[in-house]
């Protein structure tokens, strides 16, 4: 079963109670695959009773599991002040208005391809949508953000996808800024987990942590800390790095 059509099953799975199922979503860049769509999952959302981010954490994760996570980036990465943020892929929009709620950005910059959740985080503050091409930053001059980040994306990429965001979450970061992702990494595979994955052909893309820590040291960025995060049926590392 591939990456779209398991996903699908998954996602219907869990709403088929609703009587709501998801339909594929848009996306210009042929090589992004289709996810949940935006009229359903809201659509979900409202029948549930919900506010979005919630509904998506209780459906598909943990409840709460993305406001702990946002709070613990800002933790980890030790700032009182960001102008500019940039996040890639914020699909529902469930952490860009846990950010935005928390440090109030003069200007929230979004990458994002499914183009069916673009009306939708149009409405948040200060949000900016720029041309997605699935690669690049490319709208974003160098070093121009306070902190770029993306949650739920590296783990489901291939590494040339994973690979080319990194090196550009670099490219604008500022001096004393933060870079912030999660990825699956070789922590967050015990044996439960690996024998799962094994027998269920999963859908994630390990990423070996080290390796991605020396890649950015390289570039003058520094792990300050990491968080594990839930993501059925395991979990993966957001990992935390300042511009030095």
């Amino acid at each position: 079963m591939g990456l779209r059509s398991t996903l699908a099953k998954q996602v219907n799975d869990v709403l088929r109670p609703l009587r709501v199922q998801v339909v594929s979503g848009t996306s210009p860049d042929p090589a992004v695959e289709d996810f949940i769509s935006a009229r359903a999952t809201m659509a979900a959302a409202r029948k549930a009773g919900l506010p979005l981010g919630a509904y998506v954490d209780q459906a598909f994760v943990t409840p709460g599991a993305t406001p702990d996570l946002v709070r613990a980036m800002l933790k980890l990465a030790g700032r009182d002040t960001y102008e500019t943020v940039c996040e890639i892929g914020p699909g529902t929009g469930r952490f860009a208005e846990e950010v935005i709620a928390a440090v109030r950005p003069g200007r929230y910059e979004m990458y994002e391809a499914a183009q069916d959740w673009h009306p939708r985080l149009r409405t948040l503050p200060n949000a900016v949508l720029l041309p997605c091409d699935g690669r690049t930053l490319a709208a974003t001059p160098d070093a121009s953000v306070d902190l770029v980040h993306a949650q739920k994306v590296f783990v489901y990429t291939e590494i040339y996808v994973t690979l080319g965001y990194v090196l550009e979450m670099a490219r604008v970061v500022r001096p004393g800024g933060v870079v912030a992702f999660d990825v699956t990494s070789e922590e967050c595979m015990d044996e439960d987990v690996v024998r799962l994955w094994a027998r269920e052909r999963t859908i994630y893309r390990p990423v070996p942590r080290q390796w991605l820590v020396d890649l950015l040291g390289r570039r003058g960025l520094e792990l300050v800390g990491s968080y594990f995060t839930p993501m059925p049926p395991g979990r993966s590392e957001l990992l935390v790095f300042r511009r030095r």
